[in-house]
């Protein structure tokens, strides 16, 4: 793989195409089967021989057969179980040895171990005529439940993901009923608050075109997107976070520094070793004060997220102790990073 910022996939070779049998056997005629030439530069570039490769949607294993043939080992979780039994068929048929689990990838499978994420997500408003099993998200009647499982699922992968390996979802923006939806910036919106970004490349991909009338705005869609990410600790600017830090205190706002920020301040404020990733502050469970706090750091500049979904305060203090602290970030137009956790303490705390 190059530098390039887009990159044109080959169409498979017809020995790598999903077999006819396969596709007829398949609810939407596996129409939704990827190019095993798509994934194999990635596999390549962003994983070595033998390490473990994972695809948390892996449909017909395309990701999975690209992994054998590139010397990976390969592992995949497929929700429905005739397309399960239909990937495990197309590798038997190469001769690929791969794990491949009927379910989604949950928290619940600690086991699991990869050095590489590579997947294309599903997509939101597909008509689903197969099995209706828990968890497909073909069957989401909502685009906000829609991407809660798409989250869920790649939190369980940050758990399973070695420290350092990438993670690289292909995702598309799409039109449903007339309307567009910004489908790949919302995964990245939930790939940001999980793991380090980097940048995406766009796949093109061959398509005939067509003059459009005067002022349409329908395309071919021929282009996604391979959003790069890594599981990697973030690099935040101590000297900034420590000025914030003060000026919370002076603002008069009651706080506990806790976790890697405050060791590293006991430490001396060492320049060399691990550095801490964010600043954990404790603060008192008074609904008032903690909105204030919230304002106060808007105003400011920085943007408040639970679990990586965007919020503005109020944050009712049910809400903030389900997710056990409010996330606020500040970027700086040098690309500096202030990251702060707040979370609530115990009502005798303070």
């Amino acid at each position: 793989m190059d530098d390039a910022s887009w990159f044109a996939p080959s169409p498979d070779r017809s020995d790598w195409e999903l077999p006819r049998d396969i596709r007829d056997r398949d609810v939407f005629g596996g129409s939704d089967c990827g190019w095993v030439e798509q994934m194999r530069p990635f596999i390549r570039h962003f994983s070595q021989p033998r390490q473990t490769v994972l695809d948390p949607f892996c449909g017909f294993a395309t990701t999975l057969l690209a992994a054998g043939i590139e010397g990976r080992r390969g592992i995949g979780f497929e929700i429905d179980p005739q397309r399960a039994a239909l990937a495990r068929e197309r590798l038997q048929r190469h001769g690929v040895d791969a794990d491949i689990r009927t379910g989604p990838l949950s928290h619940e499978a600690t086991e699991v171990r990869a050095d590489l994420c590579l997947t294309s997500v599903p997509y939101f408003g597909c008509s689903w005529n197969g099995e209706a099993v828990q968890g497909q998200l073909y069957l989401e009647r909502d685009y906000a439940g829609f991407l809660s499982g798409l989250r869920a699922v790649f939190h369980a992968v940050r758990r399973s993901l070695a420290d350092d390996g990438f993670c690289i979802a292909m995702a598309e923006n799409i039109v449903v009923g007339g309307r567009r939806f910004q489908l790949a910036w919302d995964v990245a919106r939930i790939l940001d608050s999980l793991y380090v970004a980097h940048e995406e490349r766009v796949l093109c991909y061959p398509r005939s075109v067509s003059p459009l009338p005067h002022a349409a705005t329908s395309t071919n869609r021929s282009h996604e997107y391979a959003l790069v990410y890594q599981k990697r600790r973030e690099t935040i600017d101590l000297q900034a976070t420590l000025e914030i830090l003060r000026a919370i205190e002076g603002a008069g706002f009651d706080f506990r520094l806790h976790g890697s920020f405050a060791a590293w301040l006991e430490a001396g404020m060492p320049a060399h070793g691990r550095r801490p990733a964010d600043a954990d502050l404790l603060l008192p469970p008074r609904q008032d004060r903690l909105d204030a706090l919230l304002r106060w750091l808007v105003a400011r500049g920085f943007e408040l997220n639970l679990w990586g979904e965007p919020v503005k305060p109020p944050v009712d203090l049910p809400t903030w102790q389900a997710h056990h602290y409010v996330r606020a970030d500040r970027r700086g137009r040098d690309g500096s990073l202030v990251r702060l956790d707040l979370g609530c303490a115990s009502v005798d705390a303070f």
